[in-house]
């Protein structure tokens, strides 16, 4: 299109339409180069907007794209804060593109999926600075949104920072209280409420089992309430059963995390609105091998649990690596030798 608009033919001249479906095409793509290749296609759009051609003029949307395809690289963030620091100083004279809730999301996103050390910190001081925006402007253009909170609840959820999950947790009830006072759009999903529960597993909490299951009850209760789209996935209860199953603590902890990963357990296996999965039922077992005392009791309860997670077709390597490190070996290889025979491992693993 450029070659042939070079040559005199403008009715295919390429315009902001045409470069930012490349650029975006390219973050779609995230392949090795993505960063510097979108920010080929960039100076090519800005070369032909300082030529006049008005109609190639980049958008907030060509630098929401921009930063996304530097997601997947090395040292994204960096490059990432480099263009909005761009944007954000005075441009006269040139593209006047501020940064706005967009390209600062995508800001978000980049230290979501960085794993740096510092994310969360970085994470708070992105939104402090889009809330002082916006104050100080009242330009709506900059107002965090849902996507905003959500992804900083994502970044909070991968960080190792000590009492991250109670941030993640202030987070979720901002948005819940304003939701409540009008801001609809704010109202939390089910991602959002799976992504606290999540920061409570990864934490090192000895009670972060009672705090992750308090969670996924505020989540059935908004559900109750009349929130569709609150409504619990597996993921809340796999995230519940996975704070369960690496408790550490006093005694008293362990039995309550054993307590609630039951009681989860059957709630899952029994809800109408979503089924277990193997994740289910390979963490359901390791929590039985971490917390129960050895005894027939527990082969006992290990075994109707594979039982139940073959007759489900849900048997995956996930569920036998737990096995093997919660059953005891006669169990684990009269599991294996009734595997082998009538096609068995074949039907037991129909479904994942």
């Amino acid at each position: 299109m450029e070659e042939r608009s070079a040559k005199g033919d403008w009715k295919v001249r390429p315009d902001g339409v045409s470069y930012n479906t490349v650029i975006l095409a390219i973050a779609n793509n995230r392949g090795r180069g993505s960063g510097r290749s979108a920010e080929r296609i960039l100076h090519r759009m800005e070369r032909q907007y300082y030529n006049g051609h008005l109609a190639s003029k980049p958008t907030s949307a060509t630098y929401t794209s921009l930063i996304k395809a530097w997601t997947s690289e090395k040292a994204s963030t960096r490059r990432a804060e480099e263009i909005v620091n761009r944007l954000r100083k005075p441009n006269k004279g040139k593209i006047a593109v501020a940064p706005d809730t967009s390209i600062y999301n995508a800001l978000l996103n980049c230290y979501a999926k960085s794993g740096e050390r510092n994310s969360a910190e970085r994470a708070e001081r992105i939104i402090q600075t889009m809330l002082q925006e916006y104050a100080e402007t009242g330009d709506e253009t900059v107002k965090p949104n849902f996507r905003t909170y959500t992804t900083a609840i994502d970044v909070y959820s991968k960080s190792q920072e000590k009492g991250i999950e109670e941030k993640a947790l202030g987070i979720l009830e901002q948005m819940e209280r304003l939701s409540r006072e009008g801001e609809a759009h704010l109202l939390p999903n089910a991602y959002t409420y799976s992504a606290v529960i999540n920061c409570f597993a990864r934490s090192k909490e000895p009670d972060k089992a009672v705090k992750a299951v308090s969670v996924l009850q505020q989540m059935e209760e908004q559900y109750r309430l009349g929130n569709n789209s609150a409504r619990p996935n597996v993921v809340a209860y796999n995230s519940v059963l996975n704070a369960c199953a690496y408790t550490v603590g006093e005694q008293e902890n362990i039995d309550t995390a054993f307590k609630i990963a039951c009681l989860v357990f059957d709630e899952v296996r029994t809800s109408d609105y979503t089924r277990p999965t193997h994740i289910t039922y390979g963490t359901f077992i390791q929590v039985c091998g971490n917390f129960m005392p050895e005894s027939k009791i527990r082969e006992n309860l290990i075994e109707a649990t594979f039982k139940r997670c073959a007759q489900e077709g849900l048997v995956s390597n996930l569920v036998w690596k737990k096995l093997r490190l919660a059953a005891s070996s006669e169990l684990f290889q009269a599991l294996q030798e009734t595997a082998a025979k009538d096609n068995n491992e074949a039907k037991w693993s129909r479904n994942t």
